[in-house]
């Protein structure tokens, strides 16, 4: 199977009468973009800003995660690259955000991975400016964290997605790379921290 194949709508399966639905067997849930806004924000006012990233980096890992080891047991991928790239095709189709890869080379016997590419309509970025208005660092905490954790599961080692442009900060795109952890200067740290027992589970 290609990447270009993966099609989310048609491995759902809709419970209506049960109210379950699920894709795979894993229960698959639908909120409102503006029910999670108001939920991140409360996080925020709650905890403060930098435990709030804490808190959703984790989420979106688990998230991420969670999709990379269910979607390597359920299909059977053509290629390797197939494999890495049926995860922004599935977070694009979750409806989070789009995600256009724009450059990919990774070595996994030597441990070297480099990604980057741009969100468009990123429903984090877009919440964050209606509660906060734009910020001075990037925003897209879960995204973060799960292109970090299908990653990190793709190469079987931690590796750390960062953004360098953010609609939260008022550019025009969001931006991201995806690296080794030692490839990362000082920025990473705090999340590298947030998520050091979740890469150890790597």
């Amino acid at each position: 199977m290609q990447a270009s194949d993966f099609d989310l709508e048609a491995d759902l399966e809709y419970g209506a009468q049960q109210g379950v639905n699920t894709f795979k067997n894993n229960r698959m849930v639908t909120f409102n973009a503006d029910a999670i806004g108001l939920l991140r924000q409360q996080i925020i006012e709650a905890v403060g800003t930098e435990t709030a990233r804490e808190l959703l980096l984790r989420f979106g890992f688990q998230s991420g995660y969670a999709d990379f080891l269910q979607m390597k047991t359920s299909y059977d991928f053509d290629t390797e690259d197939d494999l890495l790239q049926v995860g922004p095709a599935m977070h694009t189709q979750e409806g989070i955000v789009a995600v256009e890869p724009i450059e990919m080379e990774y070595d996994r016997d030597e441990g070297e991975f480099y990604f980057r590419g741009l969100w468009h309509n990123s429903y984090e970025a877009q919440q964050h400016l209606i509660h906060n208005g734009e910020s001075d660092h990037p925003v897209c905490w879960s995204q973060m964290g799960y292109g970090s954790a299908w990653c990190s599961g793709f190469m079987g080692k931690p590796v750390l997605e960062l953004e360098s442009r953010c609609v939260g900060m008022g550019d025009d795109v969001c931006e991201w790379e995806i690296k080794p952890l030692e490839e990362w200067d000082e920025r990473a740290e705090p999340y590298v921290d947030a998520l050091e027992d979740f890469f150890a589970e790597v």
